[in-house]
């Protein structure tokens, strides 16, 4: 009861319901508003959604069952008043800490998604009342049915959006909203165009119709394998519009344009395999086929490459994957490094890398954006850990779905290569793992060496399990020639050869343990072990390319068949200075005669297997100078001091090029007279580092006896689709 003489307190008084008729706002929004938290003014569609081209829908919610009355209020199983009374206290708890958000369904269990990504400790001062940053999720602002813009969430444009939010709430009881909703929009920086862009004469430079279709086949057939470049029922629906329409083309029709000239270019580069099997030979150039045409498409595309960075839609990105893939067997640390680089760019300022189920678009489209992105972030991140240089985006950034069947049904009689295309992002974000792990163990302290080679073979048990688990019937590891997708299954297994390569390299010349005792074997200790499975992968790639070479015929511009074939001749002149059998040899004999054969036409190539064809003539003479070498003994001090003898005389003594040619029956003899030799560029360029930092890890004769420290490493048997390419 209030004092005597004080006046009576008077509670909040219940606003009256406002009928439907005086409403200002809709009684529910529709889902795109709700999206961009925009105020919806109703109908169908509303008038933001008319004003942004969106399509305007509304989420339809299922009638949610009533409670039995039951009496029993102290176990929540009472009336219907009781649980909305619950529901009330749920919404004012979830506001205090969340601020003015929807209660809506959708929206709250996105915040619930959101929150089971955050750390630990945010979520620790949460639950103890320490209030953190607002949250602000990102923003996806729609141009065009190709062209979105991306914000982040930390951005500023999240900011001010946030901010515009909070400006609208306050003067929400008000009959104006004081500007809050006036600026909208994303500015793009159209006058920086071409006024006359180079595109408009871009039909000189397309091939004759059938000549087309030829040459996209055959790019079908043998440049695409385990990518998607582009939805080939929409490519030949703008190869039926551009070579029957005669209207003047315009700056928007860059991304298609270049993407059909370097579709045309790839074709040009292995056109030859349409035909009969060729026994390339470095001899007679006269076989190497004539690249001038698809080098003048290039060319060409290239004067696009202004409009299509300031376009910036989902067709330019294609288009710099194209790019990238054309010069990948060129020069692939430099122009294909920069052209996907520039493709990864493209797709985070369209959003491709973040979860696109929320968008208003359909499912074609969704599908489409994911296989894109995956497609490009497997090509720049597999080349950027092969080449030693930093990923463009943490995957910890992503959270795109993974390529699915819902969608995108291919032409009738081709085979979809979705699983194989699932499986290589998995083996890219195992690769990236693997890497990270490796840069961790070296020059770590001693008592951390046991964890991260802990990691490593926990990592390789895993994925021999995944790939034992993957189909054996058309996809993935079905090796028969006559197959649709052999050419498929043998780059997908030679990219998984490569990854067990990068994981045991740094092992191949460290010490083995002084004090190995009966009960503790040495050949079980995680280092011999990585190094006995980099050995065995080498070995499984030079029989892929031998299998490819006899079958269908080994491409010369193929990245994959060249740079795996590349690094396994690394690893096996690697192991030839630790011990010398018959197996090791003959399989480098075989691949050294496989490699000359890739590298026809290809001048980078040339200089890499220059490199190789220097590296054995120097292992060479030292076998010819006596170098004792025990077969089946990996004992690595031995080994490392023949590395170090071999390395000295070949800086010292470069080859001449008529030792070179003495060696190599005369496969170099146009090189000049003085041979330097190449550097180590590409997948094996940290060699020294890496036998620097591994021959000299403190303690390792102590440490790595055996592996019964590691128990029974495993992981699960994760399938091709739909797995998370990060997780083990």
């Amino acid at each position: 009861m209030p004092e005597p003489g004080l006046p009576r307190r008077v509670g909040r008084q219940k606003r009256p319901p406002v009928p439907e008729s005086a409403r200002k706002r809709a009684a529910k929004a529709c889902v795109p508003c709700r999206y961009h938290k925009e105020k919806c003014g109703g109908g169908v569609p509303c008038a933001r959604c008319r004003q942004y081209n969106r399509a305007c829908r509304f989420e339809i919610t299922a009638p949610q069952p009533v409670s039995r009355q039951t009496g029993n209020h102290a176990t929540g199983l009472g009336s219907s008043s009781h649980a909305q009374d619950r529901e009330a206290v749920m919404l004012r708890i979830i506001r205090h800490f969340m601020g003015d958000v929807a209660s809506d369904t959708s929206s709250l269990r996105s915040i619930a998604d959101g929150l089971e990504k955050r750390s630990p400790d945010h979520d620790g001062q949460v639950l103890t009342g320490i209030t953190g940053p607002e949250p602000e999720s990102y923003s996806l602002e729609p141009l065009s049915s190709s062209t979105m813009h991306y914000y982040g969430e930390l951005s500023h444009w999240n900011f001010s959006q946030t901010l515009r939010r909070r400006l609208r709430s306050l003067g929400s009881g008000t009959d104006q909203n004081y500007g809050a909703d006036t600026v909208r929009g994303t500015h793009r920086a159209t006058g920086l165009q071409s006024s006359t862009s180079v595109v408009s004469s871009a039909m000189a430079y397309f091939p004759p119709r059938d000549i087309a279709d030829f040459l996209t086949e055959t790019f079908l057939q043998y440049a695409q394998t385990n990518y998607f470049y582009f939805d080939e029922r929409t490519l030949r629906q703008k190869m039926d519009h551009y070579y029957s329409n005669e209207h003047a083309l315009t700056i928007h029709d860059a991304g298609w344009i270049g993407t059909l000239l370097m579709t045309f270019a790839i074709g040009t580069q292995f056109a030859y395999m349409q035909t009969k099997p060729i026994q390339m030979s470095p001899h007679v150039p006269s076989e190497i086929p004539d690249d001038r045409v698809g080098l003048e498409l290039y060319r060409f595309s290239c004067r696009l490459i202004p409009d299509l960075v300031t376009v910036a839609s989902v067709e330019t990105v294609q288009a710099f994957l194209l790019l990238g893939s054309y010069t990948l067997p060129i020069d692939t640390g430099g122009l294909a490094y920069t052209y996907y680089g520039l493709a990864i760019k493209m797709a985070i300022q369209n959003g491709m890398h973040r979860d696109s189920s929320q968008l208003s678009l359909d499912s074609d489209t969704i599908e489409w954006r994911n296989r894109l992105w995956w497609s490009a972030y497997s090509l720049e991140s597999r080349i950027s850990i092969l080449h030693g240089r930093p990923v463009s985006i943490s995957h910890l950034e992503v959270d795109a779905h993974v390529p699915t069947d819902r969608a995108l049904p291919l032409p009738t009689g081709r085979a979809s290569n979705l699983h194989n295309v699932n499986a290589n992002i998995f083996l890219t974000g195992q690769l990236g793992k693997v890497s990270q792990t490796i840069m961790r163990l070296r020059g770590c302290p001693r008592p951390q060496q046991k964890g991260h080679l802990h990691d490593l073979m926990v990592i390789r048990s895993s994925l021999a399990k995944w790939w034992s688990s993957l189909p054996t019937e058309v996809h993935c590891r079905d090796l028969t020639p006559t197959g649709p997708l052999f050419r498929c299954n043998v780059h997908l297994e030679l990219s998984y050869d490569t990854v067990i390569i990068y994981m045991g390299r740094p092992f191949i010349f460290t010490p083995k343990p002084a004090h190995s005792v009966a009960s503790e074997p040495h050949n079980e200790s995680p280092i011999y072990t990585l190094a006995t499975d980099c050995l065995d992968a080498a070995i499984r790639i030079i029989e892929l390319c031998q299998l490819l070479h006899d079958s269908v015929g080994i491409a010369r511009v193929s990245y994959t068949e060249f740079s795996s074939c590349r690094a396994a001749l690394l690893a096996l002149i690697a192991h030839s200075l630790n011990t010398q059998t018959d197996r090791i040899l003959n399989t480098l004999s075989q691949g050294m005669t496989l490699i000359r054969q890739m590298c026809v036409g290809v001048e980078s190539a040339r200089s890499d297997v220059a490199a190789l064809e220097a590296m054995e003539h120097a292992r060479q003479r030292l076998q010819q100078q006596g170098v004792p070498s025990e077969p089946g003994n990996l004992d690595i001090d031995l080994g490392y001091s023949q590395f170090q003898r071999w390395a000295q005389l070949w800086e010292s003594e470069p080859p001449s090029a008529q030792q070179h040619s003495s060696t190599t029956d005369a496969t170099f003899s146009e090189f000049p007279d003085s041979l330097t030799p190449p550097s180590f560029d590409g997948f094996f360029a940290s060699l020294p580092q890496e036998v620097d930092s591994f021959a000299t890890i403190t303690g390792s004769d102590q440490l790595f006896l055996d592996d019964s420290w590691l128990g029974e490493p495993g992981g699960p048997i994760l399938p091709a689709e739909g797995v998370n390419p990060f997780d083990i």
